[in-house]
């Protein structure tokens, strides 16, 4: 027997429902149900074969999808049940569905290519401990010295103690990397973003591999544009000059900043910026906590 089921919601009904689970779908005429036992690789091999059979399969779709299954086979098994996944093609949307869903997926294509968003239903009224760690299972913070996970619950906390009625109109949206995780009430009328920086802590001094892993990563994700390159390239070229502790360097281009910690994380006695001008040269500029008080 096969692990999918499906059906075909269309008309107006379709669209509503789409609405309330991710607002950046479009209206469309129809939408393709499956009810899966899990998001595992069986169910959408299945449900591929039968969408492609009955004509549905175009290139929007067929990119979302695969987009999904190799996203989805690197969470664990606890965020592949009881969840929904919506998947937008060019002119079809299709929904699989595991269990009773408590997180809902959708994956549509974003200016840099396929994003998968998760939105989490909470009820009458959204507070810290809606927050749990299984919701962000998988994912590398690009914050080292605070998670995105804290700095919500910081965030919520603060709004707690100062509109503790507000609660119940919420909508928390944190996008961190590749996350796009949206906590959301009944009615929500007021939205509280969190989106950390950029954050490395390489430890007691500059550390040169630490340095170097960094770049690696931020090529592999596509974030590491010809600016920040620069920046990193002067970085790596005056390794020497930047060697002091409790220090604190800003590198910055192409829209995109990092920040890289060294010694204590809450005081830098130094701190540098490595920037580029209108021909995409690096530049550095040393600023001491002496420097700072001369302003005060």
């Amino acid at each position: 027997m096969s692990p999918v089921s499906g059906q075909k919601e269309t008309g107006l009904r379709s669209a509503a429902l789409l609405g309330k689970s991710s607002p950046s779908f479009t209206a469309m005429s129809e939408i393709k149900n499956y009810t899966v036992p899990c998001l595992d690789l069986d169910s959408f091999l299945s449900a591929k074969v039968k969408i492609r059979q009955e004509g549905l399969l175009d290139s929007n779709l067929k990119t979302n999808l695969e987009f999904a299954v190799q996203t989805l086979q690197a969470f664990p098994a606890s965020k592949r049940r009881d969840v929904s996944l919506t998947v937008e093609g060019e002119r079809q949307l299709v929904r699989f569905t595991a269990g009773t869903p408590i997180l809902l997926y959708s994956v549509r294509l974003g200016p840099k290519g396929p994003e998968l968003h998760q939105r989490v239903p909470v009820g009458a009224r959204l507070d810290p401990t809606c927050l749990n760690e299984w919701h962000f299972a998988g994912h590398l913070c690009q914050d080292e010295l605070e998670s995105c996970m804290e700095q919500a619950r910081r965030v919520l906390n603060h709004e707690a103690q100062k509109n503790p009625s507000g609660l119940s109109e919420l909508e928390l949206r944190i996008t961190c990397g590749e996350l796009r995780l949206t906590y959301v009430t009944q009615q929500p009328q007021r939205s509280l973003v969190v989106q950390p920086r950029r954050r490395t802590y390489l430890g007691k001094s500059l550390n040169l591999e630490r340095v170097l892993e960094l770049k690696t990563s931020l090529e592999r994700s596509g974030v590491m544009g010809k600016g920040l390159l620069a920046c990193f390239q002067h970085l790596l070229l005056h390794y020497g000059q930047f060697q002091e502790e409790n220090s604190r360097l800003v590198l910055q281009s192409d829209g995109e900043m990092v920040e890289l910690v060294c010694g204590r994380p809450d005081y830098h006695s130094t701190q540098y910026y490595i920037f580029t001008d209108g021909q995409n040269q690096a530049h550095s500029h040393r600023v001491q906590d002496i420097d700072l008080w001369e302003y005060d």
